[in-house]
């Protein structure tokens, strides 16, 4: 294994109640009343500049409102998931090329990695506003493989969706779920499921004992 891709939103960073928040905030002025968990969730996939746009044509101002509530109740609302930042550290130490694969769009992504201090861990990143098709297509795991010259089948993606799973697929690395996140959907698809961050040391970093 030479490089080990990541998911985002649900995979290091627990962001869901945020995202939905700030919709809510971003999409006041057309929705009116606040829309539950739910319904919003059935909006996600595209990067939330699409998403807004579509909801929200007429109102240029949507945008902002999102970055705003975004940004500011960031570290209230946010967090990196127990034991993300010592894998991270350990595999970059251990000479492993790390790479982000997001759906989301530019300036959200750079808010989360900046406010989560994740940045520094990545190579490369591909958002959401980079690629033509967001997962489940495998373009943007593509991408960063191009980026850091490393061949699927040395490299893994790391998420906690069925978009993630598919994406990984089609582009030919290893699948590997975050489990600590939420119990992977198509559990037996997975080519491995870790139940904590520090179960990915175990699966990409072993080396067979010599006999």
């Amino acid at each position: 294994m030479k490089a080990l891709l990541f998911d985002l939103d649900g995979t290091l960073t627990d962001t869901l109640p945020l995202v939905i928040a700030a919709l809510n905030a971003a999409l006041a002025p057309v929705w009116g009343a606040p829309r539950s968990p739910e319904e919003v969730r059935r909006l996600f996939g595209p990067p939330e500049g699409q998403l807004i746009a579509a909801e929200a044509p007429s109102d240029p101002d949507a945008m902002e409102r999102f970055y705003r509530y975004y940004r500011q109740h960031y570290a209230r609302e946010a967090k990196v998931f127990a034991g993300v930042r010592p894998v991270l550290s350990t595999l970059v130490a251990r000479g492993l090329r790390l790479g982000l694969v997001t759906n989301k769009g530019h300036r959200s992504a750079m808010i989360t990695l900046e406010e989560a201090g994740l940045r520094r861990f990545f190579e490369t990143v591909v958002d959401g506003d980079e690629v033509a098709r967001p997962k489940p297509a495998p373009d943007g795991i593509l991408l960063a493989l191009a980026r850091l010259r490393v061949s699927a089948c040395d490299a893994a993606y790391v998420g906690d969706m069925p978009s993630d799973l598919v994406a990984a697929k089609a582009a030919g690395v290893a699948a590997l779920a975050a489990g600590w996140s939420r119990t992977p959907a198509d559990a037996e698809a997975w080519d491995f499921i870790a139940r904590h961050p520090d179960d990915l040391l175990r699966q990409v970093l072993h080396r067979p004992s010599a006999t």
